[in-house]
């Protein structure tokens, strides 16, 4: 019997929590609105900190459980930056954690991938919210390969190929909406100068982006 199939009989309990952040981890990318992105990130967290406590994984489990916390944090911050930035106040505890239950590899993968995505969820763009969330990925598919977590490997290989669709799709469309908000010429008259700084810098920028919600920002 495959390594799998023997879970779900052994702890029907792990494999359900797991089944479920696979979900949410499969459907985050497809969000384009940063709060949906983050709704559906929470119950990644939530999911998987109840999966791995029953896999037995304490690190795994104390480090989700806490982007969960967050996640949460987040999203009660709005647009009030000194509330978004109190989520850095939650690095110090993920690495206590993994120092208490230190097991080797698999609890610095855990470490590496947490900062990474917790990182990421302070961002006020969903573009680079979306890498931090890709560069974590290699860390978190270790995790699971070292814990023996089934459901959030496949879950952290899917997902990861999604969102590499979701980054070039929400590149392209804001590429075109800086090509709108800076056409390259003014009736021959030559380059137009750009009225808000240099259009590649307006790539990265929250607030053009949701500026340009229409195309970027909606789900």
């Amino acid at each position: 019997m495959s390594g799998v199939a023997q879970m779900i009989i052994d702890n029907p309990a792990a494999t359900a929590f797991g089944a479920a952040g696979l979900a949410c981890q499969l459907a985050w990318p497809l969000f384009r609105s940063q709060r949906k992105i983050l709704a559906v990130q929470f119950g990644i967290g939530a999911d998987y900190s109840l999966h791995y406590a029953l896999l037995g994984a304490t690190s795994g489990a104390g480090v989700a459980a806490l982007g969960a916390a967050q996640t949460a944090l987040r999203l009660l911050a709005g647009e009030r930056p000194w509330l978004r930035w109190a989520g850095l106040g939650f690095l110090p505890i993920v690495a206590a954690i993994c120092w208490a239950t230190w097991c080797g590899p698999a609890s610095a993968c855990a470490l590496a991938a947490v900062t990474l995505i917790m990182v990421g969820r302070m961002q006020d763009d969903t573009l680079r919210l979306r890498l931090f969330m890709l560069a974590a990925a290699p860390f978190g598919m270790g995790y699971d390969i070292l814990v023996g977590a089934a459901p959030a490997l496949i879950g952290g290989i899917a997902s990861a190929i999604i969102a590499v669709i979701a980054l070039f799709r929400e590149i392209r469309a804001r590429q075109g909406a800086v090509r709108r908000e800076f056409p390259a010429t003014d009736a021959g008259n030559g380059p137009l100068r750009p009225r808000h700084g240099r259009p590649a810098r307006r790539l990265f920028d929250g607030r053009f982006a949701n500026r340009t919600a229409e195309t970027v920002a909606t789900a």
